[in-house]
């Protein structure tokens, strides 16, 4: 009797790990990162592919200005996942602290040449390319992977408003100007897929996380 009670708790004990083992071995992970802005159209519908998928907006096309004084265009991004910001260099406190959490997605990726990250200035009657190109020196920034932009402030505000969706906030000063806290993530096809708090460790660390998730979605469809 003893015998058997030990071989049924045995089994007990054994089928769970046996379970794991062919989840693990034979299984498939379905996790995805969702979309963000869905096209509309004139009566605000949602837009829906022929398999009844939802379409999302793309991120327009643009040219502009990096830190080397040399032109960057969205076409400079073809192929790679990437994640934008817009700041100014002579922001005291928010900008600086979201430099600092994208020097860790930087450090998370450097040896990942698919992963770019793209910031963008909202001052560029300021931040001109050598202002830029110090401020990247700042934070040991690498600038064939991590980008700063400059160029017509008609441009990226389009860019910004437009393509990211972002609000023109008063700052206090004799004009409007872009100000946001917020890292977008966009994928290989131009699609924003993420929207973090650029200050916030949580935030960033789930940034990092959904970037693994995009990587291994496409992975899986080649």
């Amino acid at each position: 009797m003893r015998k058997i009670k030990a071989l049924m708790l045995g089994l007990l004990i054994l089928v769970p790990i046996f379970v794991f083992i062919f989840i693990y071995t034979f299984g498939e992970h379905h996790f995805k990162v969702k979309g963000y802005y869905p096209e509309t159209n004139d009566k605000g519908e949602v837009l829906l592919n022929e398999k009844g998928d939802t379409l999302f907006q793309t991120v327009q096309d643009f040219t502009l200005t990096d830190q080397s004084s040399n032109s960057f265009s969205q076409a400079d991004l073809q192929g790679k996942i990437y994640v934008v910001n817009f700041f100014y260099t002579d922001c005291p406190d928010l900008c600086r602290k979201m430099s600092s959490q994208l020097v860790r997605v930087q450090d998370a990726y450097q040896n990942n040449p698919t992963i770019a990250l793209v910031s963008i200035t909202t001052k560029p009657e300021e931040d001109s390319a050598s202002v830029l190109k110090g401020y990247a020196a700042e934070y040991s920034a690498d600038t064939t992977k991590w980008h700063f932009l400059t160029g017509s402030k008609k441009e990226i505000y389009s860019l910004a408003q437009n393509g990211f969706k972002l609000p023109l906030q008063k700052t206090g000063g004799p004009e409007d100007f872009l100000h946001s806290d917020r890292f977008m993530l966009v994928d290989k096809e131009n699609k924003v897929r993420g929207v973090y708090k650029g200050t916030s460790v949580t935030d960033v660390d789930r940034l990092i996380l959904e970037i693994n998730v995009l990587l291994d979605e496409y992975s899986k469809s080649k």
